[in-house]
């Protein structure tokens, strides 16, 4: 019963992201004038996107105090996008969804709402009124959230989740590493030249360790992360975690009291210092199925969604 609600719920979350039904901490800004929330900013396929649905989720960044550049509003009409897309396609596959099964996910749903703090103390019906949604929309999107899990079940093997759990056991068996950092911010440098001078500055600072100058404090003077008031230090993570896969696979490499050379990601240069490790435990494939079927059903997702943009006219307008 778990595994029936739980893996499309999550599927939900992570491709349609309900307009922050669940994680947001605040109402929805103001509504703009009703001429500009019409505009049309994108169009797929033929179908349109209007701004009131953009305004909608750059509030969060704005309540977050995140600058909301052109790009991060690309970002956003491509997150709009990809819900179209989904939900085009799954319009075009013979896909049942039950009124029991919608009711499933929405109970679920419910009670993922009321363990947050945040909005424990409202009903489900409150909370989406405060955030310009109600129930109907809440089920047309859990409708498609099932609909689009059925379709990647049927075409997913067992056998290749196997596969998959062999090939990436240190994501299951609790293997973790700890590592700080040091980073310098390449995410505003626009020209070659910009970019020399944040590689020239990270080998710099190699040097200065690698000479003898404490890590710690290294971190605490030049890093552009937040981590640098804590010396740099990322606290425990596993593979598949948030962490920038570069970083992952380097510090992983890596034995205790090890420094790496600089890795480049896209938030620039880092240079990696591994504080303490933990050994993975033996695990079987049935102990954690469900963490499987979840994590490679987003990499299947992902697949589909790429190749859906692949095949799409998409016009933006902004």
């Amino acid at each position: 019963m778990y595994k029936k609600i739980v893996v499309p719920v999550m599927l939900l979350l992570f491709i349609l992201q309900i307009s922050n039904l669940l994680f947001a901490n605040e109402k929805t800004e103001a509504k703009t004038e009703v001429e500009a929330g019409d505009d049309v900013i994108a169009t797929v396929n033929g179908e349109e996107i209007f701004r009131k649905e953009l305004d909608k989720l750059l509030g969060v960044h704005k309540r977050l105090k995140q600058e909301v550049t052109r790009d991060v509003k690309i970002d956003v009409i491509n997150q709009l996008a990809g819900r179209v897309l989904f939900k085009q396609f799954i319009e075009g596959q013979d896909i049942g969804v039950s009124g029991g099964e919608v009711q499933g996910g929405l109970d679920k749903v419910e009670y993922m709402l009321k363990s947050n703090p945040e909005h424990s103390d409202k009903s489900l019906e409150e909370y989406l009124e405060t955030q310009g949604s109600n129930i109907g929309k809440l089920k047309d999107s859990i409708r498609l959230s099932l609909a689009l899990g059925k379709y990647l079940h049927r075409r997913v093997k067992a056998a290749e989740k196997i596969s998959y759990f062999k090939s990436n056991i240190g994501v299951f068996n609790g293997e973790k590493i700890r590592a700080s950092h040091i980073l310098i911010d390449t995410t505003k440098s626009k020209t070659a030249a910009e970019l020399e001078t944040a590689k020239q500055k990270i080998e710099e600072i190699k040097e200065k360790i690698d000479n003898g100058a404490d890590f710690a404090e290294t971190a605490r003077e030049y890093s552009a992360c937040p981590s640098a008031e804590n010396g740099g230090d990322m606290d425990f993570f596993q593979r598949g975690s948030d962490v920038h896969e570069e970083l992952v696979e380097a510090a992983f490499s890596m034995k205790v009291g090890e420094i790496s050379e600089p890795v480049k990601t896209k938030d620039g240069y880092h240079i990696i210092k591994v504080t303490d490790k933990v050994e993975g435990r033996d695990v079987k494939y049935e102990e954690v199925e469900d963490v499987v079927d979840w994590i490679y059903m987003q990499i299947k997702t992902e697949a589909l969604l790429k190749r859906l943009y692949e095949k799409a006219e998409i016009e933006i307008t902004l």
